[in-house]
């Protein structure tokens, strides 16, 4: 989804609970919706306040937003972790997605198994982020302040 020029894009995996009050918000600044979709409100809500939209938005998400105007990409995820968000750097390119096995499909990511995160999983029964069982994918972590 995109605003209305095309210079801002967003994917979201996930559910903005505050989108409704958000829009009406957006909507009052005098922005134009083409969907009833929560995932535009990311888009409009960037235009206005940067990164620091995260600070506003609650819910069950991860997204990427890419702006073309300043080169930038944000990638954004819920406090808890609810839905995951997980990259890999490949000779200097980012490649992300929600779920470690859409990361696995790209042919340059590595399947090496990260022993020490191996070893965390049989003590603890989780692997703890922001490392993951291969060696080659990270697990994103919110920054909490």
């Amino acid at each position: 989804m995109s605003n209305e020029d095309g210079t801002i894009w967003v994917t979201l995996n996930g559910e903005i609970y505050n989108f409704q009050e958000l829009r009406n918000e957006l909507q009052n600044k005098g922005h134009r919706f083409r969907s009833k979709s929560d995932t535009e409100v990311i888009v409009h809500l960037y235009e206005d306040e940067g990164a620091s939209l995260l600070e506003r938005i609650d819910g069950m998400f991860a997204f990427a937003l890419w702006d073309s105007n300043k080169k930038l990409l944000l990638l954004g995820r819920d406090r808890v972790g609810k839905k995951p968000l997980h990259y890999s750097v490949i000779d200097g390119d980012l490649v992300f997605a929600s779920e470690i096995k859409a990361l696995l499909h790209h042919p340059q990511v590595s399947r090496d198994l990260n022993l020490k995160a191996l070893n965390k999983y049989l003590t603890f029964e989780y692997v703890p982020a922001p490392e993951t069982i291969f060696k080659s994918i990270q697990n994103w972590s919110p920054v909490i302040t």
